[in-house]
């Protein structure tokens, strides 16, 4: 290839992990393009990235359309896909718009990487695995909780049938409860970004149900890194955890960041039927492939994150 730098096509990149994505890209010198239908994220969020020679831009429209994905993908020598409808509860409310966006998206994706002959990263979701009294590997029981987790492991079965009859080469990426900057803080945001924009707002932080499901949250640059090494040829065929192997629960989590137990209270769940009761990844199988372990612990991700939120404030 003459020594030309690969490209790279990020689905959702102006999303919160997908934004981290790019970044970390762009840090190793690799041209990246963005397709993104901006329903879940802003493309403000990608300003920082104008007027690097190896940012591409990005193409506004939705992942389901196959001739605009056609014609992003046209240059580029890799796919990193994380478009998604990403809400757990909007999914329960609405299960036909998550099959839309992550089944029909993913096999649009897989069309294109395999019309191309591109390298296919495939982000999925530890939401897929049912809960468990051990850390999660990726050879745990799929029992999907929700639609949304339906939706992404159907995703995970579209991409493989594809690298199992055509050969596209193909890596799953299965983050756990991914936090940091750039995450959604309203209804349907991560749990991190809510209670810090809450304890910002010097509101009571409210916890679903009784608190004690458990997470295994991910710093997003780790996360980022993560996905960026998972196109590299030796994981290949691999499904990988990103995963902290740090366990806590919501409660825990939410006095952690209130600093106070008395500004945390329970409210109802609004989706209990959807909700798994514990959580915690085993990530050696991203270990011994990638070299990949996350740098970040939580107590300096929440620092970050929240001096993040406070400078938006």
């Amino acid at each position: 290839m003459g020594g030309r730098r690969l490209s790279a096509l990020v689905t959702g990149g102006a999303g919160f992990i997908g934004r981290h994505v790019v970044a970390e890209l762009l840090q190793r010198g690799e041209p990246v393009r963005v397709l993104d239908n901006l329903s879940r994220s802003r493309s403000t969020s990608l300003d920082a990235f104008e007027g690097d020679p190896a940012y591409l831009g990005l193409v506004h429209a939705d992942v389901t359309d196959a001739d605009a994905v056609n014609r992003a993908a046209a240059d580029v020598d890799a796919f990193y896909h994380l478009a998604a409808d990403v809400a757990v509860g909007a999914s329960v409310r609405d299960p036909t718009g998550a099959m839309r966006a992550n089944v029909l998206g993913t096999l649009v994706v897989a069309e294109a990487a395999r019309r191309r002959d591109l390298r296919l990263v495939l982000v999925s979701t530890c939401h897929v695995y049912a809960a468990a009294n051990e850390p999660l590997a990726e050879d745990a029981a799929t029992i999907p909780a929700s639609p949304y987790a339906a939706s992404k492991l159907a995703a995970e079965v579209i991409a493989q049938s594809y690298a199992q009859t055509y050969g596209l080469r193909l890596t799953t990426v299965r983050p756990f409860n991914v936090y940091g900057p750039w995450q959604r803080d309203d209804a349907e945001g991560g749990v991190v970004a809510r209670f810090l924009s809450g304890d910002l707002a010097g509101a009571t932080l409210e916890v679903h149900g009784n608190g004690a499901q458990t997470r295994d949250f991910v710093y997003v640059d780790d996360c980022a890194r993560g996905i960026v090494d998972a196109a590299g040829e030796s994981a290949v065929g691999r499904t990988l955890n990103l995963a902290s192997g740090a366990e806590t629960s919501i409660t825990q989590l939410a006095r952690l960041i209130a600093g106070d137990p008395s500004r945390v209270r329970h409210v109802r769940h609004p989706h209990p039927e959807a909700e798994v009761a514990r959580y915690i990844g085993d990530a050696a199988l991203a270990r011994q492939t990638l070299g990949w372990t996350p740098r970040v612990d939580l107590a300096e991700g929440l620092a970050r994150t929240r001096a993040w939120f406070a400078d938006r404030a």
